[in-house]
């Protein structure tokens, strides 16, 4: 990254100006002993300045000046005989009490330690001390131990510890070009665990995070995670670096990825296999919706149910394509799998789930379907405002109407209501005769029907069988998956009065709801369910909000965050905080052979 003169520039800019060089007071009136031992040295008589450096340290065991004494002995050795025999004498001048004396000592040792292939070793001795300035030859001595090991070490984090402190105030390394060259090296050794520590530990804006950087942005474009890209390309963008083109391509990539591409929507949804038609019906909603808008290109992924495929179609739709949103998709499992990668990129994530955790899957997920929850909480609270009181289940022994059992008890308790003991049936059930019974005997008089339309079509007669008219004696509540437009056909003078969970009524009459029907029918030949409404609506919602402005990934999540919607043929016109939807779902009323809408 660094290798460029312009690069190179940037380095000698962040190097920051280094103090004088450590020196010993003792060092510069030495005692006479020492003094003599360095003129034979300068005479070059090595053995003679040995044979008195060794008389006086054993002469003045203790002291400061036999600390003195070991460390230009050791130098002397190492000139003349190598590290084997000066090591020695540097490690115990290293515990000198004069700091000048055992700093200079660790130098030595260290370069000692890279001269016997210890490169590791000679790091750590050198990070405690990379930071102070010695005299020129000292500091050259530095810098190519500090080069040397770090050219050679396998822990990268401690040599890129060591050179940050360096190149701080250690003064402008002799070779620059040497030195950026092995900051990019480090850096490419780094797991992206050690990078991500670093990063925060090193001087801000110094070559070695500006290195460590760049490795967390390849990584980050490779990985699709947008915090890494931000957090790298804000100091690249920042930096000299920029001087080098590879640097201003890849934070344009960076930038690229985190905005997305305002003009291209995702979508993973169900078209083979299980649950397809579902799938279908979700992906009709949506062209149709693109058609009207004019709004951004759809990008259709078949997750065919698949984890895996789920995966690997996201990841396309957000690296290839470069989506600013993804519409979908319907299975918990799958919708885990795209939230992996939609929370890592931070890419909005619309899914078509009645799961109340799905939004806990990510702080990018939004739920567009309404949970059983939300759906049991409205019919209790309107009816609570209407003074009703005394509340009870008829339910199918199974998963889903147990779970209603105790989501009912849970909402009526809520809302200060009375429970009486729920009655279940077995699933199939023909004649519910013996049940209702057993439910109109309790003395709870408003009834959450918990099964299918067409098992609600032979129920509510048996309650009229039995004596007890809806709207008069009882009063039904019916969440969605218990409604169809035929059961007024079937029993509609049975349930009178009921409150109805609609989503999506395909009898509406408002402009909106008639404009879509019209147009589904006249584009499909058929009219409209549900999910093709709530593909139109979440299509709608996303190009309506790109259209106010909010045109990158981040700014669009945030706009529905905070509630930013459209005028939508369904309940779900926004998003709440939670990103679940910001309203409670419509409910109707059974008024003759129409729903009415309760306000």
């Amino acid at each position: 990254m660094l290798r460029d003169a312009g690069a190179c520039a940037a380095l000698i800019v962040l190097v920051s100006c280094a103090p004088k060089g450590l020196q010993s007071p003792v060092e510069k009136t030495p005692p006479a002993e020492i003094e003599r031992a360095r003129t034979l040295v300068s005479a070059g008589d090595a053995a003679g300045a040995r044979n008195a450096y060794e008389t006086f340290i054993i002469s003045h065991p203790g002291t400061v000046e036999a600390d003195l004494a070991r460390l230009e002995l050791g130098i002397l050795e190492a000139a003349s005989s190598g590290c084997t025999r000066a090591t020695p004498h540097f490690q115990q001048a290293q515990d000198s009490e004069d700091r000048a004396i055992a700093v200079r000592a660790s130098l030595r040792y260290a370069a000692c330690q890279l001269d016997s292939k210890e490169p590791d070793q000679a790091l750590q001795t050198l990070d405690p001390i990379a930071g102070e300035r010695f005299a020129d030859a000292e500091q050259e001595l530095l810098w190519k131990t500090a080069l040397g090991a770090s050219e050679q070490t396998l822990d990268a984090p401690l040599a890129l510890r060591v050179m940050d402190e360096l190149l701080e105030k250690g003064g402008m390394p002799p070779d620059p070009e040497r030195a950026s060259s092995v900051l990019e090296i480090l850096a490419m050794k780094l797991t992206i665990e050690q990078a991500a520590t670093l990063f925060g530990e090193l001087h801000p804006g110094a070559a070695p995070q500006l290195a460590v950087s760049r490795r967390m942005l390849e990584h980050g474009l490779e990985t699709q995670d947008a915090d890494l890209i931000a957090r790298s390309s804000d100091v690249l963008r920042r930096s000299a670096a920029m001087e080098d083109p590879e640097v201003r391509m890849l934070v344009a990539r960076g930038d690229e990825f985190l905005h997305g591409n305002p003009y291209v929507v995702g979508a993973l949804l169900p078209l083979s296999g299980r649950g397809s038609e579902v799938g279908r019906q979700l992906l009709q909603g949506m062209q149709l919706a693109a058609l009207h808008e004019g709004g951004p290109e759809l990008i259709v992924e078949d997750t065919a149910g698949d984890p895996s495929r789920t995966t690997t179609a996201v990841e396309s739709l957000i690296g290839d394509q470069r989506v600013v949103a993804v519409l979908g998709p319907v299975e918990t499992r799958t919708i885990s799998a795209a939230a992996e990668s939609t929370e890592r990129a931070g890419v909005p994530l619309l899914t078509f789930s009645v799961a109340e955790g799905s939004t806990e899957e990510g702080d990018q997920v939004f739920r567009f379907l309404y949970s059983p929850r939300d759906e049991v909480r409205a019919l209790v609270r309107e009816s609570r405002e209407r003074g009703a009181s005394r509340y009870v289940i008829l339910y199918p022994d199974h998963g889903y109407g147990r779970t209603l059992r105790r989501l009912f008890d849970e909402e009526v308790a809520a809302a200060g209501g009375r429970s009486c003991e729920g009655v279940a049936y077995p699933p199939g059930t023909r004649s519910f005769v013996d049940y209702v019974r057993v439910l109109l005997d309790g003395g709870c008089n408003v009834v959450l029907l918990a099964d299918v339309a067409d098992q609600v079509a032979s129920i509510a007669p048996t309650f009229a069988a039995e004596g007890a008219w809806s709207a008069r004696e009882v009063r039904f509540l019916l969440p969605s998956p218990s409604w169809s437009s035929k059961l007024l056909e079937r029993a509609s003078r049975y349930l009178q009065g009921a409150l109805v969970v609609v989503p999506f009524y395909d009898g509406s009459e408002a402009p909106t709801n008639v404009h879509f029907r019209e147009a589904f029918e006249e584009r499909y030949g058929r009219p409209p369910g549900t999910f093709a409404a709530y593909g139109y609506d979440a299509y709608r919602m996303i190009s309506a909000t790109l259209r106010q402005g909010y045109q990158t990934r981040e700014a669009l999540l945030e706009a529905l965050r905070a509630g930013t919607g459209v005028n939508a043929v369904t309940s779900t016109s926004a998003f709440s905080p939670d990103r679940s939807p910001a309203h409670a779902p419509r409910l109707y009323e059974v008024r003759g052979l129409v729903l009415e809408l309760r306000e």
